[in-house]
């Protein structure tokens, strides 16, 4: 949480790698929440975080809305399936974006 809180605000920081770091859920709900207001990050790598559907569907409703971010990694995550067409849905459309699952 205090890194999606110093995300938030953040106007420099365009690669954040947290792989392997076990966020879960609630730590990708707010990175989700950073992400709706965050205006500079490009890349982001959340690969190995047991991050579930319940964040995964978070991250999609913020990338919806974030047309900056340009390259996100959630491979090695327990996703599912519908929060996987939420993301990728979010993200249809967006020429050079790279999404890993």
């Amino acid at each position: 949480a205090a890194i999606a809180e110093g995300l938030r605000g953040n106007g420099v920081l365009t690669n954040l790698v947290l792989w392997g770091n076990n966020i879960g859920d609630e730590g990708a709900k707010a990175l989700a929440s950073a992400l709706r207001v965050n205006g500079v990050l490009t890349n982001l790598n959340l690969r190995g975080n047991s991050i579930g559907a319940e964040g995964a569907k978070a991250i999609g409703e913020a990338l919806a809305v974030n047309g900056v971010l340009t390259t996100l990694d959630l491979r090695a995550n327990d996703l599912g399936d519908e929060a996987k067409g939420v993301i990728r849905d979010a993200v249809s459309g967006r020429v050079g974006f790279e999404l890993k699952m």
